[in-house]
């Protein structure tokens, strides 16, 4: 098989700034800031599921996250005309999805839509840069820390995000700030060596701590909280954890643990652990623990005991500490409950770590693949173009040619470089100069469209190359293209013969419009399907899987199109959102098709096999299953073994989900599953074989060559056992029975042997799932052509060549 490894692609991802855990009021839920913007929304069940992104804009870096759920009533008791009508009201808090709000410099404080992603509620912080934020307890209210030095509640109860009033304006600004558990009071760290504990009803400074100074400059408190038994802890610019007192506002211990800023700090629910991070890379873990007291000094002092027994004090200690990333550490989140259990971490590095917090530091951490969750390559597969998304613009690649081979692919070595004859070439880029980021990108089949999106809007342009200049491209957008009513979209795909563009909105409409009529202007709406927004999905049209029909659909379920795929004939449009909820549509006869059955986990994506109706869908769990849209059924290999226990074990357990699903047309019944870190052939012709088969194929071959020699060794401990015991090699041994003669004291003995004992041959093993780690962290594979393939690399040396230098700090001898 020819392999391009595409390593050229100009990708890199962004810094990471905050992290935050939705309230445990709610379904598990973090929220991941980026610097360019973006706000990630990551589910932990499945090993960490990315939902969605929320795109960024121009300016728009995120330094601060917040969530809010509310689950108390903020009416008199009188408001309510029956116990009855109360309960119904806080049920309905309940059930409510979570709230995010994000901050950054550009001096807002947003609430974001999490069906549409597109900001719901937006006000000024009247008072600059935002540095940090956090709402109360009770999630009514929701404090930001300004530029200004001033600290600014907003009142977020049912739904609102209205500005209230500010505290007591200080000289400096404001860049950490905690709730106490009542939401009486409030503590904030400053930028100049102070933290401030507040009343928050009265606004103004009930007590002021005082951290340390080097050489009269001031010490920054990047990051504070407040415990559960009311004291602080505070993590500053020199790289000390002080623990406060939090009625006296005195320092109770202090650890120089870190060899610079402490820039982040994550607290247990009980009040017992604290960790801390910063730019030395290190995580530590404190602890409150039991110690003996000190000796009592005197003629008349005891050694620290009472009544013979031995005096008790508790003490912070450093619990452990662990290096897990390369850079500076910006974020914290910490989540203890019993179906999480995770602390995360993320910063400079781009990539986010995963740890359990209650086994800190002794289990061994998870890394967050650092490329893209959803793919943000397309190809063009007969021009041999492809296509990469960048957060302002696109750029386009020629992919190389190889010299035709002069064997067969089964003849050659693997990993052999083949010869190039046309190296690969970058033909075109588009930046773009709009405020938000690209959310979505495509490149017809016929290689002359683009079309990319935004929140906001959807652009075609019209590629063909200059007549006169060969190799240069004229580019022209669409002015007349009216797109889907001044809506963006999350997705983009165009159908195989380049006539239509498909655009699944941020209203999360499907939109088939026609542009075969370009040159005339004309660019028509051909349909609009809203099945995904709780429209449609009639009984007699769901797909039947094994006699159960199960329609998903209601009204107001609106929820993000995540993935879409139109099959190789143009024939079918496969559409599926964060429910679950797959839909099938005839682009022929521009109708609703079928609604396939929810699947326990997250689908991941959506592909259609090349020269069959079958769409394969990929899920969390490492599950594919494969559907005939047109027989409205599950293929008999997916009946038989699309399950979490027929799936070897092996297969199941790898971490990084499956990202897409590639199909050779030389071998049409096999297919590729890869993920971040592996690509795995499955060959619909077998079984999935032994479940608990080694699936490497290098390691495979190891073990298989170790148990040769193993068994080489065990012929010839038998054939020197039978030496020492009279029996005499003989040719018939190696080929079938044998006739053996003992001549002893007691006489002659007759004995009769078969090689087949001799040389018990193991049976060999079914293998059917191969899997390959051989390349670097992938972003997209596919077919172009016949047993050529395209992997597209992210190394992680690029983005470290990328970044700025890491914390070092030169020891002794070095």
């Amino acid at each position: 098989m020819e392999v391009h490894r595409c390593r050229f692609v100009d990708y890199i991802p962004s810094a990471i700034n905050a992290l935050a855990f939705a309230p445990n009021t709610t379904r598990p839920v973090m929220a991941c800031g980026r610097a360019n913007g973006d706000i990630e929304v990551w589910n932990p069940k499945n090993d960490w599921t990315l939902e969605k992104i929320i795109p960024g804009g121009k300016n728009t870096s995120v330094e601060t996250l917040a969530w809010a759920h509310q689950t108390t009533l903020t009416e008199e008791d009188d408001f309510w005309d029956s116990e009855k009508e109360k309960q119904v009201a806080i049920k309905k808090l309940v059930k409510a999805s979570p709230r995010l709000f994000s901050a950054g410099l550009n001096a807002v404080v947003t609430e974001w839509d999490l069906a549409t992603l597109k900001p719901k509620r937006s006000v000024d912080s009247h008072g600059g840069a935002v540095w940090c934020m956090a709402t109360n307890h009770a999630n009514t209210i929701l404090a930001v820390g300004c530029e200004d030095g001033c600290v600014r509640l907003f009142d977020i109860a049912d739904g609102e995000l209205t500005f209230i009033r500010s505290f007591d304006k200080q000289k400096t600004r404001i860049l950490s700030l905690a709730w106490s558990e009542d939401d009486i009071t409030m503590v904030t760290g400053s930028a100049n060596s102070s933290i401030y504990k507040w009343d928050v009803e009265l606004g103004r400074v009930v007590s002021r701590m005082t951290v340390d100074r080097v050489s009269g400059e001031d010490t920054l408190v990047w990051s504070v909280k407040i415990l559960a038994g009311g004291n602080i802890v505070s993590g500053d610019s020199l790289g000390h954890v002080k623990f406060w007192d939090g009625t006296t506002s005195t320092m109770i211990q202090s650890f120089n643990s870190h060899g610079a800023d402490v820039l982040c700090l994550a607290v247990g629910r009980d009040g017992n652990t604290v960790f801390s991070s910063g730019v030395d890379r290190k995580c530590n873990q404190y602890r409150l623990v039991d110690q003996p007291a000190p000796k009592k000094s005197g003629k008349n002092g005891k050694n620290g005991t009472i009544n013979g027994k031995t005096e008790m004090i508790t003490k912070w200690i450093v619990a452990g500490s662990r290096r897990f990333h390369s850079h500076d550490v910006r974020a914290l989140a910490l989540d203890e409950s019993r179906n999480v259990d995770a602390l995360v971490s993320g910063g400079v590095d781009v990539s986010m770590v995963v740890c359990p917090a209650a086994q800190f530091p002794d289990i061994n951490q998870r890394r967050i693949p650092h490329v893209p969750q959803r793919p943000v390559v397309s190809i063009s597969k007969s021009k041999r173009l492809m296509l990469c998304r960048q957060t302002h613009g696109v750029k386009v690649w020629r992919l190389g040619k190889s010299a035709s081979p002069t064997q067969s692919f089964s003849e050659f070595e693997i990993g052999a470089h083949m010869d190039l004859i046309e190296p690969q070439q970058a033909i075109l880029e588009m930046n773009f100069k709009d405020d938000h980021n690209l959310t979505a990108s495509a490149l017809s089949e016929d290689g002359h469209w683009i079309a990319v999106a935004d929140i906001e809007e959807v652009k075609l342009f019209r590629v063909d190359e200059n007549p006169s200049q060969p190799g240069q491209f004229v580019v022209k957008k669409q002015k007349s293209f009216p797109g889907v009513r001044g809506t963006g979209a999350h997705s983009l795909t165009f159908t195989p013969d380049s006539t239509r563009l498909v655009v699944a909105s941020t209203d999360s409409h499907v939109v088939i419009m026609d542009i075969a009529q370009w040159e005339a202007g004309n660019f028509d709406i051909l349909r609009r399907f809203g099945h995904h927004r709780g429209a449609g999905g009639k009984e007699d049209e769901s797909m039947d899987v094994d006699g159960d029909e199960d329609v998903v659909g209601g009204k107001g379920q609106i929820e993000t199109i995540i993935s879409m795929t139109v099959s190789a004939d143009g024939q079918w449009l496969a559409t599926g959102d964060l429910k679950n909820r797959i839909f099938v549509f005839n682009l022929d006869t521009l109708q609703h098709h079928a609604t396939l059955p929810t699947f326990d986990a997250p689908l991941t994506a959506l592909h259609f096999h090349p020269y069959s109706p079958t769409l394969a869908v990929p899920t969390a769990s490492n599950v594919f299953y494969l559907f005939n849209v047109e027989t409205r059924r599950l293929t008999d290999w997916s009946r038989e073994y699309s399950s979490d226990k027929h799936f070897p074990t092996k297969f199941l357990g790898l971490k990084d989900k499956i990202q897409g699903i590639a199909f050779n047309p030389a071998r049409k019944n096999t297919l590729l599953v890869w993920g971040a870190n592996y690509i795995c052939n499955v060959d619909l012709d077998q079984g999935v074989g032994d479940r608990n088969a080694i699936l490497n194929v290098g390691k495979r071959k190891r073990v298989d060559r170790a148990q040769d020699q193993i068994r080489k060794q065990q012929q010839e401990r038998r054939m020197k056992k039978y030496a020492a015991l009279g029996i005499a090699p003989m040719p018939e041994l190696e080929t079938g029975n044998a006739v053996v003669v003992l001549q002893g004291k007691k006489g002659r003995k007759v004995l009769t042997t078969t090689t087949k004992a001799l040389q018990q041959e193991e049976k060999e093993e079914e293998h059917n799932f191969q899997l390959l780690h051989k390349f670097q962290p992938l972003m997209f594979v596919d077919f172009v052509g016949d047993n050529s393939l395209v992997v597209v690399e992210l190394p992680f040396i690029k983005i470290l060549s990328s970044l700025p230098p890491s914390y070092y700090r030169a020891s002794y001898g070095t």
